[in-house]
């Protein structure tokens, strides 16, 4: 039995020992690490209590929804419950169409949701799988990724999102396709970075000794001590997209028969009711602040463990 440790001496090692699951080596150095040091940040614990919160109103928020959030309320007195404040039977009051503002909110979470993780886990899934291509194999293929990380940056996610709705169609998945084109770049460039310095280092060397091939090299060897990274990624892609998400909806180009927050912030301001419904704006704005909030605490106990440097600083 042979194992290959690094010179670091991490517990991450790169082993060659037949029929031991790749995952088996994530010990304290590796996910345990990762979610160790959240449990131990009081800011970074109560993060994560909020986005579970938020995950059960996502899930369940149809179900929990007193209203259809496209219903067109009234009163006891059967007018129309236009620009209702919050009351007792409209917690967060109505909108100019009578429609119940809190219902809305609930429902509007499911596609936050989505949005945020297909487009944080294509990120970590895209990022991660050509940083590890390009840093290991270098030459030609390293350039062809790189050239592409800088077309990547040239274009802004918004402005690439509006054209891809005009010819593909106002679809909250064609809104999602575009974050996932351009939200790689962070994640492949950084990964890229650390394959580089791994694929250097002597417990590599000794893999393609022994004869193990590039595939096992880059899958089993590099890829666990690269994997941690990723999951740093997965928060901050889930918050960058909700709020590019919200940001495109607002502008007019959401998906019209889906009710997101960015939707509600449209409607509010093309209704002009900024000024005078309150309630209407606070609600959707808040609720993306809190969860990108939630998100940003989050990442902030990430990068304790990616730079033992920081821990101890405020």
């Amino acid at each position: 039995m042979l194992r290959l440790r690094p010179a670091n001496g991490s517990a991450a090692v790169a082993d060659a020992v037949p029929g031991r699951p790749w995952w088996a080596r994530f010990g304290r150095s590796g996910f345990g690490a990762v979610f160790g040091r959240i449990s131990s940040d009081p800011l970074a614990v109560a993060a994560g209590v909020v986005l579970l919160i938020f995950l059960f109103v996502a899930v369940f928020g149809p179900l929990l929804a007193p209203y259809d959030p496209t219903e067109r309320t009234r009163t006891a007195t059967g007018e129309l419950a236009y620009l209702q404040p919050p009351s007792s039977e409209h917690l967060l009051g109505t909108t100019n169409l009578g429609r119940d503002v809190f219902s809305q909110l609930l429902v509007g979470a499911r596609a936050a949701l989505i949005v945020g993780g297909i487009a944080a886990l294509a990120e970590a899934v895209i990022g991660v799988l050509l940083g590890l291509v390009a840093g290991y194999r270098k030459g030609w293929v390293d350039g062809l990724v790189m050239r592409a990380l800088d077309v990547a940056y040239a274009l802004p996610v918004e402005p690439v999102a509006i054209v891809l709705l005009v010819f593909l169609g106002q679809s909250i998945w064609t809104i999602v396709l575009a974050i996932v084109l351009l939200s790689w770049r962070a994640a492949a460039r950084v990964i890229r970075a650390q394959v580089l310095s791994i694929s250097a280092r002597s417990f590599v060397k000794g893999a393609r000794a022994v004869g193990a091939s590039d595939r096992r090299i880059m899958f089993r060897h590099i890829l666990p001590n690269v994997l941690p990274i990723a999951v740093v990624y997965l928060p901050v892609g889930f918050g960058n997209a909700i709020i590019a998400e919200a940001a495109i909806s607002f502008l007019g180009f959401g998906d019209p028969d889906t009710i997101t927050w960015g939707m509600m912030l449209h409607e509010v301001f093309t209704a002009g009711a900024t000024e005078t419904a309150w309630w209407w704006v606070i609600s959707p704005g808040l609720a993306i602040t809190i969860v990108v909030a939630a998100v940003f605490f989050i990442t902030r106990a990430f990068e304790d463990i990616l730079n033992p440097r920081l821990i101890g600083r405020s």
